[in-house]
């Protein structure tokens, strides 16, 4: 994607004339190895300079997730070199004190937290189950959630950890039903998602769940055998723009030209886990082209905010640029910010679409979204959805009836008991979702 697109500036007759950009690519196998590339990417001449002079790069798109974005960012940030993300959607990332440098072309998770509360509470699903790994990306998420739900009269019934160990899947399964959650929010990389939900599945697990923006539009997911007896699946997907035209084509021509394209030997491509082994693209490429875009308009986006950046520092004109411009990495940030999300402090405004897993079509229906700006809207159509029956209901307690108040029976407020209303009393009732508010008069349990 990344190649596509600076493929695609390189040959723009508006953008940066007579300037050609170049790039090195780096797969980010482990935190440990990838300080290497970092390093590598902020040195001079071979050397990690300590003063301001120009260094080997002048920004940084990706990496890919917020856990991998922590780990190397504060190199960068030291340095005010710009990072300019496609996937990093953690709240932490929008402390500009600790990322000064630090922009991203996704919205931060904070709003889509948000979006997914609305739902539950659209649905009046009060009695929940949240799983998640044990990093940023999750546990950012599930703090944020707890804080949503203290206001929403939602409460978090079961909290899972998604790790590389799956023998304890089938006891939190067991869990679930036995606490009767029936709606269960999945805040996790795709890479312990996919073994968690084939455990459902062989388990069968029915349920509503909720997905988050990583495997929302999953295709692996979307065709394997036996996901329908999971029941209901409702996703958040980041908005894009389209299609790219030209992508498919691009992908195609380049892995047809490397099919041929040996691995080289030595211990060195491990060492820096580059991708300098092209066996790997004897890949189909319609596997490629066919994968889940949620991420492709973004990593579009990250690459020209720099391009654009690059623009106005090299006071580019309709034909030339002044290439023999001195400049250091902390011009170009600003640049970004002044030019592309000065308004949003690097933070662009929440754009989601919500969607449902259609087993008869076995295609991604959208059923509503969430925007963010320039005000908060949110839509959803639930006459889109076959429920398989019922509509699924999440409580711990049912609603009481006029004339009854309710007793709290346990830690969480959506636990009760209802008690008989004293004769000649009355309560002001807030017990719904929408915060409806009800004069119940009791006269003996009479309204």
């Amino acid at each position: 994607m990344k190649m596509f697109t600076i493929e695609e500036i390189n040959n723009s007759t508006d953008l940066l004339p007579g300037v050609i950009l170049g790039y090195e690519i780096f797969d980010y196998c482990t935190d440990s190895l990838n300080f290497r590339a970092a390093l590598d990417f902020l040195s001079s001449k071979g050397v990690v300079p300590f003063i301001n002079i120009p260094r080997k790069v002048i920004s940084v798109t990706g990496p890919f997730g917020s856990q991998k974005t922590l780990t190397v960012a504060p190199l960068f940030m030291a340095n005010l070199m710009p990072m300019v993300n496609h996937g990093a959607s953690s709240v932490e990332l929008s402390n500009k004190y600790l990322y000064p440098s630090f922009f991203r072309t996704i919205p931060s998770d904070y709003y889509q937290v948000r979006a997914i509360v609305r739902i539950l509470q659209y649905f009046n699903w009060n009695w929940i189950a949240f799983f998640g790994s044990d990093n940023a990306y999750s546990q950012d998420a599930l703090t944020v959630f707890m804080d949503e739900l203290k206001t929403a009269n939602i409460c978090l019934a079961f909290n899972g950890i998604l790790s590389g160990d799956t023998s304890k899947y089938f006891d939190m399964f067991d869990k679930l039903n036995i606490l009767n959650i029936n709606v269960v929010v999945v805040f996790a990389n795709i890479e312990f998602v996919i073994p968690f939900i084939e455990k459902a599945i062989e388990k069968r697990v029915r349920k509503v769940w909720i997905a988050s923006e990583t495997w929302s539009l999953n295709q692996d997911l979307m065709n394997a055998d036996g996901i329908e007896a999971l029941g209901v699946i409702i996703g958040m997907s980041i908005q894009g723009q389209g299609t790219l035209l030209g992508l498919d084509n691009f992908i195609i021509n380049t892995m047809h030209q490397q099919n041929d394209t040996k691995c080289p030997s030595g211990s060195q491509v491990k060492k820096t886990c580059n991708q300098v082994c092209f066996e790997c693209l004897k890949t189909n490429p319609e596997i490629i082209t066919h994968q889940d875009p949620t991420f492709n308009f973004a990593i579009y986006s990250a690459v020209y905010a720099v391009a654009h950046a690059l623009h106005k520092v090299l006071e580019c004109g309709s034909s030339s640029c002044n290439n023999s411009r001195p400049f250091l990495p902390y011009v170009v940030s600003l640049a970004v910010c002044l030019k592309q999300m000065h308004k949003y402090f690097g933070n662009p405004p929440a754009r989601y679409t919500i969607v449902y897993w259609d087993w008869n079509s076995r295609n991604f229906v959208k059923i509503g979204s969430y925007y963010t700006d320039p005000e908060v809207h949110f839509i959803l159509n639930e006459e889109l959805i076959n429920w398989q029956g019922n509509k699924s209901v999440s409580m711990c307690s049912k609603d009481c009836d006029a004339g009854y108040r309710r007793v709290q029976t346990a830690f969480h407020s959506c636990c009760f008991d209802c008690e008989i209303c004293i004769a000649g009393t009355y309560i002001n009732s807030s017990g719904n979702m929408q915060s409806r508010v009800n004069e119940l008069i009791s006269n003996k349990a009479s309204t």
